[in-house]
């Protein structure tokens, strides 16, 4: 079984770190949510991860946890809305490539 620990962002700045700390997000809770979600759903190391949310996609993953109605406010909820998105094709055919990019850098 693969160490799903997550790695603190190395994109303090930009990336869904930056994106959540602007959006007023309990920056650390929705990280730490968030890669444990996409390390185990989606068989990532933890530098996959980090690196995935520390890029374009990451930023544009916390920009759509403003939908979650009452925010981001559990590890419950972003699971629930990342299920609900992943239904749709286009995002996720954005989860696929953006996980392929990561993985082949």
């Amino acid at each position: 079984m693969q160490n799903n620990n997550p790695l603190p962002t190395a994109n303090p700045e930009w990336g869904f770190w930056g994106t959540s700390v602007r959006s007023d997000y309990d920056a650390p809770m929705v990280w730490d949510a968030m890669s444990k979600l996409l390390a185990e759903r989606f068989d990532l190391t933890p530098e996959h991860t980090r690196d995935l949310l520390d890029a374009r996609f990451g930023r544009h993953l916390a920009d759509e946890l403003s939908f979650i109605k009452g925010g981001p406010a559990s590890p419950e909820a972003i699971a629930e809305h990342i299920d609900n998105i992943l239904q749709d094709r286009g995002w996720k055919s954005y989860f696929r490539k953006a996980i392929h990019e990561t993985k082949a850098a």
